[in-house]
């Protein structure tokens, strides 16, 4: 599922990249209308999840909205431009990166308010216009992409953190500008950059695996928003 910013919908496509069908948008199935799509997730009874604008959507996978919660704000429940969201494959409880509330809010499956994050600046645990979140396969640590900070930062699920790991920069293992997130079965970190153009690739302890792409067209990108 790939959300689709400029389009206002949400696109399901196969293993091989063929587009099976769209949600929302002028020619999408269901009764749901986005006004800015970006984060995409599934929970544990397969309703789809979407940040959108300042709130957060539930959808049937026949497009039909089941609910929805947010509206602009800095409170429980009040979002500014939610960008990531994910699921604990334990608690099912849902995570979203509240970007320019520089903070994670966690709700309940039913969308109810749990607890947040929300500690603003450069320090470890604290967070400057976060992205993306990401848990590992077993639900053992929340990933957060700390776009401003140009850093990944780890945590347990409960919020305590961990480690951190990148900076600022070009080279092999630095970031710059980091947006979405997702981790693979054998917990390897994928990060898109948004300044650097490119995806780079960690172990879940932050070791530098590899990086994909730069500016350019053939095999690279050029993208101002990932």
């Amino acid at each position: 599922m790939v959300t689709e910013w400029g389009n206002g919908c949400l696109s399901i496509l196969n293993k091989e990249g063929l587009k099976l069908a769209s949600i929302g948008g002028e020619d999408g199935i269901g009764s749901i209308k986005f006004v800015s799509p970006r984060g995409v997730a599934m929970t544990h009874d397969n309703l789809i999840l979407v940040t959108d604008d300042h709130r957060i959507c539930k959808i049937a996978m026949n497009g039909n909205c089941i609910a929805s919660v947010g509206e602009k704000g800095h409170g429980r429940l009040q979002f500014n431009t939610p960008s990531g969201v994910t699921v604990s494959p334990i608690t099912g409880q849902i995570f979203i990166a509240d970007r320019y509330n520089h903070r994670i809010q966690v709700l309940n499956q039913d969308l109810t308010f749990s607890h947040c994050l929300d500690k603003q600046g450069t320090g470890p645990g604290e967070f400057f216009k976060p992205r993306g979140v990401a848990f590992d396969t077993e639900g053992s640590f929340l990933y957060v992409a700390d776009c401003n900070n140009h850093r990944i930062q780890k945590f347990t699920p409960e919020g305590k953190f961990v480690a951190q790991f990148g900076s600022k920069g070009s080279d092999p293992g630095q970031l710059f500008s980091p947006g979405a997130i997702a981790i693979d079965d054998n917990n390897l970190v994928y990060v898109t950059e948004w300044e650097n153009r490119r995806l780079s690739v960690f172990t879940g302890n932050g070791d530098f695996v590899s990086s994909y792409g730069g500016n350019g067209s053939s095999n690279q990108f050029n993208l101002r928003q990932v």
